[in-house]
């Protein structure tokens, strides 16, 4: 299996998610092309790997929330 950076980040956002207390997931983690991201929508994209989730994770890792 060959670790992608995007695969790392990916990784690193599901891990960081599976943390993150079900009171404070509908908090906006994220705002890419002026619509904002909550924790549970990252959620769906990421695990869609849709093309929107690249500029999510790319987003929190920037703002140093995932690594």
């Amino acid at each position: 299996m060959v670790d992608t950076a995007y695969d790392k980040l990916r990784a690193a956002f599901l891990r960081a998610f599976a943390s993150v207390p079900d009171s404070l997931r509908s908090e906006i983690i994220a705002v890419v092309d002026g619509k904002p991201f909550t924790w549970e929508s990252s959620y769906v994209e990421v695990k869609g790997g849709t093309e929107k989730s690249k500029k999510i994770l790319n987003e929190l890792k920037k703002l140093e929330i995932i690594s």
